[in-house]
């Protein structure tokens, strides 16, 4: 059965206006993996804590920031890598994407964390957190049945 270890997030340098976002872990498969084709999927979200000063019409529910996606054949990009079992055994995986930093940015705006004096506000951005969700599932498989007509009306 396959499993997953508990993912690495690791945000790395700005370069305008992107920040380059790590995720890493190991997938774990064994004897009867073999032959089997797996999609790994990457999602981001910003997670928002129960003491989070939060901006209005944040609903307070987690937010999907990206998608991490990959090439499949030609042009097209999917939501995820196909992962086909060779061996049993640990395959580690590393994904960077470099993701707009407004997105990072899940709860947008200021908030004030105190006062330098009773004028003087202090201001700092509100603290934003993200974590990466990893889904290692085995790849659906579909048939579409012959078409019946069933007259007039059905």
């Amino acid at each position: 059965m396959a499993t997953l270890t508990t993912p690495t997030l690791t945000l790395g340098a700005v370069n305008g206006t992107k920040r380059d976002v790590t995720v890493a872990g190991t997938m774990n498969f064994d004897a009867s993996d073999v032959g089997r084709t797996y999609r790994l999927q990457i999602e981001l979200y910003g997670e928002d804590l129960s003491g989070d000063n939060l901006p209005s019409g944040d609903s307070g529910a987690d937010d999907l920031i990206s998608t991490y996606t990959w090439l499949a054949g030609g042009l097209l990009l999917r939501p995820y890598k196909a992962v086909t079992v060779l061996a049993a055994g640990s395959v580690s995986y590393s994904e960077k994407r470099a993701i707009d930093t407004s997105k990072l940015d899940e709860d947008p705006g200021t908030q004030i964390v105190g006062w330098a004096d009773i004028n003087t506000p202090i201001i700092m951005p509100r603290s934003d957190e993200v974590y990466a969700q990893v889904t290692l599932g085995a790849a659906p498989t579909s048939k579409r049945s012959a078409t019946k007509q069933a007259g007039l009306g059905v």
